[in-house]
């Protein structure tokens, strides 16, 4: 690996050594950028000496003010309370983690010297909008306490822009997949240890509902590019292409060759009849331009499962 830049240079990642995180901290050491994570949970294994690790939880302000210490130049921040049924079971409890935190973070940021911020948000600030398309200029309307969490942060960046000359990025991740993610409880690890031990994943009513799946790589292009140019404002990050739960699954069978049954139950109150992003505006603002089609997502994701 190459030298590391200077001190100046360095980039703070929260939530750091989770799923995204993970892949967030490789890209940035593959670069040779020294990494400041804060996390929960204890340090990768695979971490190298430019990766400074603090673990302690983001409530704790003597846990936010020794990783300023380290003098980011940027952050990153991936931690947040991001389960919706969670959300609306603990809205008090998701308003501290993820709104409350950020707030600090900024302020922190703001006095350190930090001219970056990249958050990472989600599709879910805008509600459902049915099968429509959605963009990123379409109007907040959170229909679950997470959603709306997010969309205040959002709301927090844009202040911290227009008042204080803080480069900020709200990135709308889609659903992320793909290697690292064998601890997460959503549907494509679920098809994943199907396959794998021969059982059947249950499905919401009669599977038609569509979704957008990014690869995990795409995901950490955009928040690379947001760095790399120093992007202001808010755009998605996803595949642009939805497909079915149905189409899905039968995406895993083909990888897999797995048989997968499915179960269908009854959809629970909420589900969302489809996620349509598009991206095409993220490609012209940030340069964001997904390149891991679905196929080639699980297969490698599919390889990953069979190695753990």
């Amino acid at each position: 690996m190459a030298e590391t830049n200077s001190d100046l240079d360095r980039v703070l990642v929260t939530g750091g050594a989770g799923f995204i995180g993970r892949a967030v901290v490789a890209a940035l050491r593959e670069r040779a950028v020294p990494v400041t994570v804060v996390d929960r949970e204890p340090p990768d294994p695979s971490w190298d000496e430019g990766v400074t690790v603090i673990t302690g939880d983001l409530a704790d302000q003597e846990v936010c003010i020794s990783a300023f210490e380290t003098r980011p130049r940027a952050v990153i921040h991936l931690a947040a309370l991001t389960s919706v049924l969670r959300s609306v079971d603990a809205p008090m409890r998701t308003f501290a983690e993820n709104v409350t935190i950020t707030q600090v973070l900024l302020e922190l940021s703001r006095g350190s010297g930090v001219d970056q911020f990249v958050l990472a948000s989600t599709n879910a600030v805008v509600g459902d909008v049915g099968t429509a398309t959605i963009t990123a200029d379409l109007p907040l309307r959170p229909l679950t306490p997470y959603g709306a969490t997010k969309a205040a942060c959002e709301m927090l960046l844009s202040a911290y822009s227009g008042s204080y000359g803080l480069a900020t990025a709200a990135l709308r991740f889609t659903n992320v997949y793909g290697p690292g993610m064998s601890h997460k409880d959503s549907f494509v690890p679920r098809m994943m240890r199907a396959a794998l031990t021969g059982e059947g994943v249950r499905v919401y009513g009669d599977g038609l509902q569509r979704r957008d799946l990014v690869f995990i790589d795409d995901v950490v292009a955009g928040v690379l590019q947001a760095l790399d140019n120093r992007f202001d404002g808010r755009a998605i990050i996803g595949s642009g292409n939805s497909v079915s739960v149905l189409d899905m699954l039968e995406t895993v069978r083909d990888v897999t060759s797995a048989e997968v049954p499915a179960e269908h139950i009854e959809a629970p109150p909420g589900e969302m009849p489809a996620v349509v992003v598009d991206v095409s505006a993220s490609a012209e603002t940030l340069g964001y331009r997904p390149a891991v089609s679905l196929k080639d997502g699980l297969a490698r994701t599919w390889q990953y499962f069979q190695q753990q």
